[in-house]
């Protein structure tokens, strides 16, 4: 059996969310939509990537069968974010093989990303951290994997190029991490965050409010 952290409502209304450990393989996760399918990468992307998005794709399935139950036309953008035609459900899906997750959300936009613990955040933290943020973080491995994923999962549910995470996007400096704002060409937007560590990662997801 696979391993999987199953579908869950979390504490923010009308949102779910499904992550999975990939131990499978292609085959396993072509259960999905045909017309899905050309949601995927190119034929001359890398395997791995092609599976990663597959995998995320096979468990935004099993949300919609569980919680909207009716079959939804998934497209992308020119940018290739995934998102519903003419529906009032909006999506994320982040991987960092070998896992992948998907979150679904009524009618508020919704951002998630996955980021595995390996990776040496403290070198890049100057690029995405405000003077304020970098004070409060203390270089600690944790706050600083929190605000990365928490800044990425904004700049997906916001929707918005061009975003400085540094001067764009401003955390409210608690751990947890709970609120954030993006202000961009004089305008405000407010988030609310969800995280949760893992072993191997940790995961945040923002909803815009």
């Amino acid at each position: 059996m696979p391993q999987i952290f199953p579908l869950r409502d979390l504490n923010l209304p009308g949102t779910s969310w499904m992550i999975w450990e990939i131990r499978e393989n292609e085959a396993f996760f072509e259960d999905i939509p045909n017309s899905w399918k050309s949601t995927l990468p190119p034929n001359h992307a890398l395997d791995i990537k092609k599976l990663e998005s597959l995998a995320a794709r096979f468990c935004l399935w099993q949300l919609v069968q569980s919680q909207v139950g009716q079959e939804l036309i998934l497209d992308k953008t020119s940018n290739n974010r995934p998102y519903f035609q003419n529906s009032d459900w909006q999506i994320s899906i982040s991987h960092s093989f070998p896992y992948v997750a998907a979150a679904i959300c009524y009618q508020q936009n919704i951002g998630l990303d996955l980021e595995k613990k390996a990776r040496n955040i403290q070198k890049v933290a100057p690029r995405f951290l405000s003077a304020s943020e970098m004070e409060w973080s203390k270089m600690d491995e944790i706050k600083l994997l929190a605000a990365w994923t928490s800044k990425e999962a904004i700049y997906k549910a916001q929707h918005q190029a061009g975003l400085d995470f540094r001067k764009s996007i401003q955390l409210d400096c608690l751990f947890p991490i709970q609120k954030a704002c993006v202000q961009f060409d004089q305008e405000t937007n407010d988030f609310e965050l969800w995280h949760e560590e893992f072993p191997e990662f940790w995961i945040s997801l923002a909803k815009r409010i």
